[in-house]
């Protein structure tokens, strides 16, 4: 129950609030104690200078009409005039007898003139300071010393206020804090489960949704309620995933339909002319050399195919890295015509080469060197009579421009011939004028990363009935 993650967030939520609940009630509690605290030493200390200020007028209101009233009736005067609420008032002598006491009103906890001058003996005003709690008869007070004259004599002052009605008061606010935290702690733990069993429930259905799905079913989708929030961002994100995923599972399955369809008819003849030559006990060399001349037409065919193959899934894979090095252009495509020129004589074709200017460039020779024997060999393969090879820098980049006058790739056709196994000629694509290709259809598929692994472009400049264009273009060193 604990391992999922609403209850997680629950259980988290409800800790941090009941943290921050039990810090806010402690310190409201202390800051409610101390303030109450500080008001009671402030009004004792208040009281008491109010009961000096009194006994000393009855003093000056007495000299006025030149009556003569000495400290002690003075204190007794006052302690007549004045009546505190829940606060009594006794002074004492410097000897510490009582001389005066007010008044409390009925039903105030109060203590006897007796008890406050015991209460006063025992109390050392320089060891607690000038305030000390009490008890008396099961309640609590809290009395005041002071020291003050009048008409120029030392008196004792002490202060008595109960601490009944303060302690009460601190109680139930314990109790309030000790009542609601827990039930403002159990609501909003509440309200927290719901609010993330809503918020995690597109969560859950996605998760069911895509137990759904699989390599048969990639074309379903998760449902996205809102694409803006997060889960709806996520949905959309996974969408995306399984979108290049089908993709992915697609390509992968043509990709396997279409090797193992290349592959069949080589090994279908290769298994046809080895039955042909069992089917016999005696032959005369020249059928075992056309056999075996066949046999090794399909095997190199079958070779070219499987290494293709082979080119393009290290590419799907990631796996085919560049080894850059610094390259001339100009060399490996004169090199690459070089090559050619024996076949091209052969089928009568003219292999026109304008030798170009210096083309530094940083890529992988080896590749290099197959996209140009690649283009060259399509070329060359559905030329007439003619194929020119140029180049020339031009804008910051390097053009390569290969042409045939062959009889044009049909306007359906252009915009897949650089797809896998696509071929525009099926009929041409196995024939003898296949050199460095295996007339599957990869070829350009091929040629096309390597130029855009360069950072570079190939397009199909034009094809109609005098021919077909390649350019290829690689941003030049500058």
């Amino acid at each position: 129950m604990f391992n999922s993650a609403k209850m997680q967030l629950t259980v988290w939520y409800a800790g941090v609030l009941a943290l921050t609940l039990g810090v806010f009630a402690v310190l409201t509690y202390l800051l409610f104690y101390y303030t109450l605290d500080n008001q009671t030493n402030r009004t004792l200390s208040e009281v008491a200078r109010v009961f000096e200020t009194t006994a000393n007028r009855e003093i000056e209101d007495e000299d006025k009409v030149l009556n003569s009233k000495n400290g002690d009736e003075a204190l007794r005067d006052a302690a007549l005039e004045l009546g505190f609420k829940d606060y009594q008032v006794f002074a004492f002598s410097t000897e510490k007898r009582l001389i005066a006491a007010t008044k409390s009103a009925d039903g105030d906890s109060q203590i006897s003139g007796e008890t406050a001058e015991n209460q006063l003996k025992i109390f050392t005003p320089g060891t607690n300071g000038n305030r000390f709690d009490f008890d008396y008869n099961n309640d609590i007070f809290r009395a005041f010393f002071y020291n003050f004259k009048v008409h120029n004599r030392n008196y004792q002052l002490l202060v008595v206020h109960p601490l009944d009605d303060q302690i009460e008061l601190l109680r139930q606010v314990r109790y309030a804090f000790l009542i609601s935290v827990p039930l403002t702690l159990l609501a909003a733990s509440l309200g927290g489960y719901f609010l993330a069993r809503k918020s995690l429930a597109p969560i859950s259905e996605m998760s069911r949704k895509a137990e759904d799905i699989t390599a048969k079913n990639l074309h379903e989708r998760l449902p996205v309620k809102n694409e803006r929030d997060e889960l709806g961002s996520l949905a959309s994100k996974f969408n995306e995933l399984l979108s290049r995923l089908d993709k992915s599972f697609e390509q992968q399955r043509r990709f396997m339909a279409d090797a193992s369809h290349e592959l069949r008819t080589p090994v279908a003849i290769v298994r046809g002319e080895a039955d042909v030559i069992m089917a016999k006990e005696k032959r005369d060399e020249t059928e075992y050399r056309e056999s075996f001349s066949i046999v090794q037409s399909e095997a190199e065919r079958m070779t070219h195919i499987i290494e293709d193959l082979f080119t393009l899934a290290r590419v799907d894979a990631g796996q085919q890295p560049l080894r850059k090095e610094t390259v001339y252009l100009d060399e490996i495509l004169s090199d690459a015509v070089k090559s050619f020129r024996t076949v091209a004589n052969s089928r009568s074709i003219r292999l026109e080469f304008e030798t170009p200017e210096e083309m530094k460039f940083s890529g992988d020779s080896q590749l290099l060197r197959r996209l140009f024997s690649n283009l060259l060999d399509n070329a060359l393969k559905h030329a007439k009579s003619r194929v020119k090879v140029s180049a020339e820098s031009r804008n910051n980049f390097y053009e390569i421009d290969i042409s045939d006058d062959g009889a044009g790739i049909t306007a359906e056709a252009q915009s897949h011939i650089f797809e896998r196994f696509y071929r525009a000629d099926k009929a041409r694509s196995r024939d003898e004028k296949a050199q460095t290709g295996s007339g599957a259809g990869l070829g350009l598929a091929i040629s096309k990363f390597i130029v855009e692994a360069h950072d570079g472009n190939l397009t199909l400049v034009k094809s109609d009935a005098d021919g077909s264009t390649f350019l290829s273009k690689f941003p030049a060193i500058k």
